[in-house]
């Protein structure tokens, strides 16, 4: 009894040490939420995630560049229509104003992940950093789904402010911090 006792105040102690890998984090009014790739082929180059960026009221600020030691190269990009042809397009910054949420997921805005250094295989974990003008770097975990899929966990979409769109209800249960 004494031994899980002091097991229990050795986990409790060092629980504010342990890193920060999350579903959510949040920096000087800024919070990234739901992170998630799609798992790509073998032999594939090029990657997707997607993700939430809110702000809090009153906060406005600018995602102005990702990085993640799965890729050589991290960018935003977005889709336009040209005509009748829908095309990417890469975006130097994204702005999200006071009290905002932007969405990135498939079919619009979106993380790219350029030469990546191994295929991301389904339940794996990828590390990103997104860079903020004011708020500063921001660092998540983002979970790798499957092939196709619209969502994190199995979800139907990406949720935006705690999982509405997916009807999932709370999309608590995924935060780890």
């Amino acid at each position: 009894m004494r031994l899980l006792s002091f097991v229990a105040a050795v986990i409790a102690c060092a629980g504010p040490a342990l890193p920060a890998w999350s579903h959510e984090a949040t920096s000087r009014g800024v919070t990234v939420a739901h992170p998630w790739a799609r798992a790509t082929p073998g032999g594939a180059t090029v990657g997707g995630a997607y993700l939430e960026i809110k702000t809090a009221d009153g906060t406005a600020d600018r995602l102005i560049s990702l990085q993640s030691p799965a890729a050589g190269r991290v960018e935003i990009h977005t889709h336009i229509m040209d005509g009748d042809v829908m095309k990417m397009r890469r975006l130097d910054v994204l702005d999200v104003g006071p009290g905002q949420s932007k969405v990135l997921k498939p079919g619009g805005d979106h993380v790219m992940l350029f030469d990546l250094k191994q295929p991301l295989k389904e339940g794996d974990l990828v590390k990103l950093t997104l860079v903020f003008e004011k708020a500063g770097p921001i660092d998540v975990q983002a979970t790798v789904e499957p092939v196709g899929a619209t969502g994190p966990h199995g979800m139907a979409a990406q949720p935006t402010d705690g999982g509405a769109e997916t009807g999932s209800g709370d999309h608590g249960a995924h935060k780890h911090q």
